[in-house]
């Protein structure tokens, strides 16, 4: 019967009118403990739409889904409908209260505050019908795969099903857990397949999985399966991203776990045959500068790890990239001038064209970080010229 109504549904949908639409759902307004009761009270799900204002799925979602009447009238009549701002309010208390880490999310909960499904990205309007019916249903929603994982369920297609859920809800940690578990069970006639290699480059990114450290190692035997370019391509994708989490990192809000670190930069140091190796460590060592709030010994360790040529281009603009953006967030003037400079001399090594208009990006961010925000905006604006010189 739920088949019937959905094929009904998804129908009708199909053969809306192309002129404009009249409803749209009605979302409600109050404080989330009096939304809850009023869940609990009716016997309804509330369906979430969780946004932030600068987000353009988001507005997309609003502007051409949430009018269409066929789902208008399928979430007003079985949902309490709330929209609410990530980032403001109660949002971001809700925001991890229900891990939303990606937007739009659509989450499903019930009156008692417990998640029933989730659903991350834009969602067209015959997949938000979709969404809504499951949810509704009950034992194909993310929480019932979930109950079913912990209970000890483990046949395959259940476990590949509950890992593309956890994909489109977008909760990466779990995601990779499971997806790692499930591989690790495979046998070597099972591991070494393009099956396999499809299920750890959408799942697992973490290069210190036991799934990518053997995958890693016996690299050779996965280039006879897939193109090697591709192979390489992710290896180092996962290298990057690991180190990324150091670059990037907020001393001031971010809990920095020297161990982890430590573990991560032994295991680069210890990898064999693999070109990129010491641009992993410099980075790795440069990073750590910054974490220890010694701007000056990381502006150092960028002139040695630059003096011995292990970058080419494009790895030397994204290794200096993310290192000036981050000491333009310091007060420290002195520091941003000389690093301004350095800017200007490496953007005179290239006459034209991308590269040039990056590092003169990179001076007007110092610019800005010296308060010369006019000067930053001129030279702004003549990035933009030279970067479509040929």
């Amino acid at each position: 019967m739920r088949n019937r109504i959905l094929i009904f549904i998804l129908s009708a949908l199909i053969l809306l009118p192309a002129y404009a639409q009249n409803r749209s759902i009605k979302f409600q307004e109050g404080e989330w403990n009096s939304i809850l009761k009023k869940a609990s009270k009716k016997d309804k799900l509330i369906f979430l739409d969780c946004y932030t204002s600068w987000c353009g799925p988001c507005k997309m979602l609003s502007r051409t889904v949430f009018t269409n009447d066929t789902v208008a009238d399928f979430y007003n009549k079985n949902f309490i409908c709330v929209k609410m701002d990530m980032e403001k309010g109660e949002g971001p208390e809700l925001a991890k209260k229900y891990n939303v880490a990606a937007y739009p999310t659509l989450l499903y909960v019930n009156g008692r505050g417990e998640l029933v499904h989730n659903v991350t990205g834009y969602q067209a309007p015959a997949k938000l019908i979709s969404e809504g019916s499951t949810a509704l249903e009950g034992t194909e929603t993310l929480s019932a795969y979930t109950q079913r994982y912990d209970n000890g369920e483990r046949d395959e297609s259940f476990i590949r099903k509950y890992i593309d859920k956890l994909s489109k809800a977008y909760v990466p940690k779990l995601q990779e857990k499971v997806a790692t578990e499930f591989i690790s069970t495979f046998d070597d006639d099972k591991f070494y397949t393009r099956d396999c290699w499809q299920i750890v480059v959408y799942n697992i990114s973490d290069p210190m999985s036991p799934v990518l450290k053997k995958m890693f190692r016996d690299r050779n035997r996965f280039y006879q399966i897939v193109a090697k370019d591709s192979v390489d391509m992710f290896l180092d994708y996962t290298f990057r991203n690991r180190i990324g989490k150091y670059v990037w990192n907020k001393p001031k809000t971010s809990k920095f776990n020297e161990t982890e670190y430590n573990n991560y930069l032994q295991y680069v140091k210890g990898i064999h045959n693999w070109e990129k190796k010491p641009q992993y460590i410099a980075t790795l060592y440069t990073a750590r500068h910054w974490i220890d709030g010694d701007h000056r010994a990381m502006l150092d360790e960028m002139h040695n790890a630059l003096r011995y040529g292990i970058f080419n281009d494009d790895a030397k603009l994204s290794y200096i990239q993310g290192h000036i953006i981050q000491l333009c967030t310091t007060d420290n003037q002195t520091l941003i001038a000389e690093a301004y400079e350095w800017m200007r001399q490496i953007a005179d090594e290239y006459p034209m064209g991308y590269y040039r208009s990056e590092y003169m990006r990179l001076q007007a961010r110092l610019l800005t970080a010296q308060g010369k925000s006019d000067e930053a905006k001129d030279l702004e604006e003549k990035a933009r010229k030279v970067r479509m010189t040929q």
